[in-house]
C-alpha cells in the first residue's frame, strides 16, 4: 500500500521499503554497533602502538638526611685538595628524558594479531545487527500488509452479510422467515466486528515496533517487490563464530608467549642539580644511560593458570563454532524447503479463493430463494474469508523467509526488495 501523510525529517512524503531500511541504520541502537567497530579499531591501534618506542619527560625532587651523589663519580673527577665542590647534596633536582623500545616481545605481536581478528569480528557483528534490523523491518511490514488485506477481506464479507441481513429483515417483516434467522446473521456480524477489533490491536503493536526500529511513524504498510531471492554459500553467524575461535587461539598463543624471553632497549638522559655539601655552591651533573635488556621468566605460576584458562576458552569457542555451523546449515536447508512449500500454499490458496467465491455466489442465490439454510450460507461466507486469510498468511510467511534468508546469508535487503 502507498503510504501518505508520514512525517519524515520534518516533511510529509510517501515512503518506500528502502527508505525504511535506510532509516533502520540511523537509529541509536544500531549506532552502538558502529561505535563497537570504532572501539575495536582503536584497540587495534593500541596494540600496534605497543610496538613503538615510548618517550617521556620526568622530573623529581629528592631530599636526603645525608649528602648523596648526583650520579656515580669516578675518583679523579674532583680535586678535593684544591677545594672543588663535590657532586653530593642533601637536596637534588633530577629532570630529563626516558625511553623504552621493544626490540622483540613476541606477546605484543600476537596481541596485535588478535586485535585485528577482533576488529573483523566487530565489523561482522555490526553487519549482523544491521541485517537483523532490516529483516525485522521487512517482516513487520509484511505482517502489517497481512493485517490490512485481512481487514479489507473482513470488511468485504461484512458488507455482503449486511446486505443479506437487510434482505432477511424484509422476509421476517412479511412473515416469510422466522426472526431467529436474523439473530444468526447478526451473530456472524458481531464475530466479524470482534475479529476486526483484534486485528486493530495487533496493527497498533506492529506500528509501534516499526517506529522503534526506524523512527518512522507509519499509518499503512509500504509496497514491497521481490527483486531476487537472497542466496549465499556462507553464513554470517558462522563467520562471526570463526573470528571468535581464531581470536581465542591467538589468546592461547599470547599466554604461551609470556614465557618467552623479551628483548628491549631502555635508557634515560638525566640532568641533576643540587648544592654541594662541602662548598654550598651550585653543582650540576648530567647522567645518561642506554641498555639492551634481556628478560627471561623463570617461575610465575600465574602464567600456567592464564594459559589454561585461555585453552578452555578456545575449546568453548570451537564448540560454539561447530554448533553454529550445524544450526545454520539446518536452518538454511529448512528455509529453502519451506519457501517451496509456502509458494505451493499460495497457489492452493488462490485456487481455493476462486472455488469458494464461485460456491458463495451460488449460495447467495439459494438462500435468497429459500433453497439453503442461513447456517449453510454463512458457512460459505466463512469459507471465502478463511481462504483469503490463508493466502495472505502464506504471502506473509514468504516475506518472513526471505528476510530470514537475507539475514543468515549476509545479504543487504536493499538489493533484494524495492
Amino acid at each position: 500500500m502507498v503510504l501518505c501523510g508520514v512525517f519524515w525529517y520534518g516533511s510529509v512524503q510517501a515512503m518506500t521499503i528502502n527508505d525504511l531500511l535506510d532509516a533502520a541504520a540511523r537509529q541509536p541502537g544500531y549506532e552502538v554497533s558502529e561505535l563497537s567497530v570504532k572501539e575495536s579499531n582503536l584497540q587495534k591501534e593500541r596494540a600496534t602502538g605497543a610496538l613503538f618506542p615510548k618517550l617521556g619527560l620526568f622530573g623529581r625532587f629528592e631530599s636526603y638526611n645525608s649528602p648523596t651523589n648526583l650520579r656515580p663519580m669516578p675518583p679523579t673527577e674532583v680535586n678535593v685538595q684544591a677545594g672543588d665542590s663535590l657532586p653530593f647534596s642533601r637536596k637534588i633536582l633530577r629532570y630529563g628524558l626516558s625511553f623504552n623500545a621493544p626490540v622483540y616481545v613476541r606477546e605484543l605481536y600476537v596481541l596485535r594479531q588478535k586485535a585485528l581478528l577482533l576488529r573483523d569480528k566487530a565489523e561482522t557483528d555490526r553487519q549482523l545487527d544491521l541485517l537483523g534490523r532490516q529483516a525485522s523491518v521487512v517482516s513487520l511490514n509484511s505482517a502489517l500488509t497481512y493485517l490490512q488485506t485481512l481487514e479489507a477481506a473482513i470488511d468485504a464479507r461484512r458488507a455482503a452479510i449486511a446486505k443479506t441481513f437487510e434482505d432477511m429483515s424484509l422476509k421476517v417483516k412479511i412473515g416469510r422467515a422466522p426472526e431467529a434467522e436474523l439473530l444468526k446473521i447478526q451473530k456472524t456480524l458481531n464475530d466479524l466486528d470482534q475479529q476486526r477489533n483484534d486485528l486493530d490491536i495487533k496493527r497498533l503493536d506492529i506500528l509501534r515496533e516499526i517506529r522503534a526500529l526506524t523512527g518512522v511513524e507509519l499509518d499503512a504498510p509500504v509496497d514491497m517487490t521481490l527483486v531476487h531471492p537472497p542466496d549465499g554459500t556462507t553464513y554470517l553467524l558462522v563467520a562471526a563464530a570463526q573470528y571468535n575461535a581464531d581470536a581465542a587461539a591467538k589468546e592461547v598463543d599470547r599466554r604461551r608467549s609470556a614465557r618467552w624471553p623479551t628483548l628491549a632497549v631502555t635508557g634515560f638522559i638525566s640532568s641533576n642539580d643540587g648544592e654541594a655539601y662541602n662548598t654550598d655552591r651550585h653543582i650540576y651533573r648530567s647522567y645518561n644511560e642506554i641498555a639492551l635488556v634481556l628478560k627471561f621468566p623463570l617461575f610465575d605460576r600465574t602464567l600456567s593458570s592464564n594459559e589454561s584458562i585461555a585453552r578452555v576458552q578456545l575449546e568453548k569457542a570451537k564448540r560454539h563454532l561447530e554448533q553454529t555451523r550445524l544450526d545454520m546449515s539446518a536452518l538454511g536447508e529448512t528455509l529453502n524447503r519451506k519457501i517451496q512449500v509456502v509458494e505451493k500454499s499460495i497457489g492452493l490458496a488462490e485456487k481455493s479463493i476462486t472455488d469458494s467465491q464461485t460456491l458463495l455466489t451460488v449460495a447467495r442465490v439459494a438462500v435468497r430463494v429459500g433453497r439453503m439454510t442461513t447456517e449453510d450460507y454463512l458457512r460459505y461466507e466463512s469459507d471465502v474469508l478463511a481462504a483469503q486469510a490463508s493466502l495472505y498468511r502464506a504471502r506473509q510467511q514468504k516475506w518472513q523467509i526471505v528476510a530470514q534468508q537475507a539475514a543468515i546469508y549476509g545479504t543487504d535487503l536493499n538489493g533484494v526488495v524495492k
